[in-house]
């Protein structure tokens, strides 16, 4: 499906909800995590982000979730590229990359450019990407 997604984090919901919509934003799909309660349900029912604008506001609004877009290419030669730094052993990155989450990918694709930023700021040596993602930086 081509358009964006979205994905839903909160403390109070065991697992991540997932928005999809087309090209024109408007929801195509909604997947939901394996448990989920009937007053998640509801609430989702009430306030579903129907159009991408609603999805945009509420990841604007302070509350007790997050909304983060995710990114279309969640492959591992996406990572590769971004990271920047090709040392160390690809393989083992990649045998890493593939045992991950997609909140986890997502999570570590996203933080790339802050890492970056900090170690440029910092001095600090940038990680190989197996401890960046071995030792889960993209936490924190």
């Amino acid at each position: 499906m081509k358009g964006k997604q979205y994905i839903f984090r909160s403390p109070l919901v065991s697992g991540e909800i997932i928005f999809k919509y087309d090209l024109n934003g408007f929801l195509r799909e909604v997947v939901f995590p394996e448990k989920l309660s009937l007053s998640h349900y509801v609430w989702i029912g009430k306030y579903i982000p129907y159009n991408e604008s609603i999805i945009n506001k509420m990841k604007n609004a302070k509350a007790a979730f997050s909304i983060e877009e995710i990114p279309v290419d969640l492959s591992f030669n996406r990572f590769w590229t971004d990271y920047k730094y090709k040392v160390g052993k690809k393989k083992m990155a990649e045998n890493l990359w593939d045992r991950m989450s997609l909140s986890d990918r997502i999570k570590a694709l996203s933080y790339i450019p802050k890492y970056l930023d900090h170690v440029k700021r910092t001095g600090h040596d940038q990680a190989y990407p197996t401890t960046y993602l071995n030792q889960r930086y993209f936490e924190s």
